[in-house]
C-alpha cells in the first residue's frame, strides 16, 4: 500500500502533541474537533472548527470574506475552551492554516 498525500485547510491552532486517547475522551465545545496531520510519522496536533481536506491534485478557493466571518469570535472562544480542557492555556493564536499530510 502506498503513501497517501492530502492537505487540510482549517481554522484553529496547533497545540503540543497530545495523546489520541485524551483527545477522544475530552468533551470539546460544540463545533470543535481535532486534526492529526503532518509529515509521515511526525503528525502535529491541531484544534479546529472548520476543516476541509484537499486531495492531491485538487484545490480550494479561499475568498476574502472567509477572513471576516461573523462566527470567528465564537470559534475563538470555543477553541480556547477546548485548549483549556486539555491543559493548554497559552502559546496559541487562532487563524486559518494549511497543513500538508503524508500517511
Amino acid at each position: 500500500m502506498g503513501m497517501s498525500h492530502s492537505t487540510y485547510l482549517a481554522y484553529g491552532f496547533q497545540i503540543p502533541t497530545t495523546d489520541i486517547d485524551l483527545l477522544e475522551e475530552t468533551p470539546f465545545p460544540e463545533g470543535v474537533g481535532f486534526l492529526l496531520a503532518g509529515g509521515y510519522d511526525r503528525d502535529m496536533t491541531f484544534l479546529v472548527t472548520e476543516c476541509t481536506k484537499v486531495r492531491l491534485g485538487d484545490h480550494r478557493k479561499v475568498k476574502p470574506d472567509s477572513f471576516d466571518r461573523p462566527e470567528i469570535d465564537a470559534w475563538n472562544t470555543a477553541l480556547t475552551e477546548a485548549a483549556n480542557r486539555l491543559g493548554v492555556t497559552s502559546g496559541f493564536e487562532p487563524g486559518w492554516f494549511v497543513v500538508p499530510d503524508v500517511s
